[in-house]
């Protein structure tokens, strides 16, 4: 499958980790386990949904004094022998790839899949996923209950799969090459301010 490059996407962080990302984009020692798609570097097709994610990493700091920032990146080229994986929509195989991840909390510990995907693209599950993850395990239920859960607001409301937001997850550092980070932005004094990836800025 060809996918048509150049693509911009975008990845929600906090000001303070800026520098780390102009050296490198991709660096698997600090992806996190326990998410949708599995460890990996999460970005998004969509501007406003990686402010949200900006925001909730900004909530989350421990030092309570870093700003919600997204990094624009390029999608440049697509490495040889690419095998991607793509849930055009929700379904019964999207919601039990997302609950086999999900439930791997532990770095290192052994991936759901026999060989994991290197780019992964496909809808995110709803925010509250980790307290149905859990009430699935305690309770023993299946699948078929997550994936209806997964799919209603917390007042029991079914989403349209258009309203759950979209993510490109890359899950091997050999993407690193096919990247470049064009700019980011910060929200600061109630506005986000775009910087290029220089020294130059400017507001948008």
């Amino acid at each position: 499958m060809d996918i048509i490059t150049p693509q911009r996407l975008y990845h929600g962080t906090t000001d303070n980790l800026v520098s780390l990302f102009q050296d490198k984009l991709l660096v698997s020692k600090y992806w996190r386990p326990g998410r949708d798609f599995g460890e990996g570097f999460y970005t998004t097709i969509s501007a406003a949904q990686a402010r949200i994610w900006a925001r909730k990493a900004a909530a989350r700091s421990l030092l309570g004094n870093e700003h919600p920032c997204v990094l624009e990146i390029e999608l440049l080229t697509i490495p040889n022998q690419m095998e991607p994986l793509i849930f055009l929509s929700d379904s019964l195989a999207w919601a039990e790839f997302v609950m086999s991840h999900r439930r791997v909390m532990i770095k290192g510990e052994a991936d759901p899949c026999h060989k994991h995907p290197e780019i992964i693209i496909g809808p995110m599950a709803d925010g509250d996923t980790g307290r149905i993850i859990e009430e699935a395990v305690q309770l023993k239920l299946d699948v078929h209950w997550f994936y209806d859960q997964i799919l209603r607001t917390t007042r029991g409301r079914k989403l349209d799969a258009l309203r759950l937001g979209n993510q490109v997850v890359f899950s091997s550092e050999k993407w690193e090459t096919s990247l470049r980070l064009v700019g980011y932005n910060i929200f600061m004094g109630g506005r986000w301010i775009y910087h290029e990836n220089t020294s130059s800025a400017e507001s948008v």
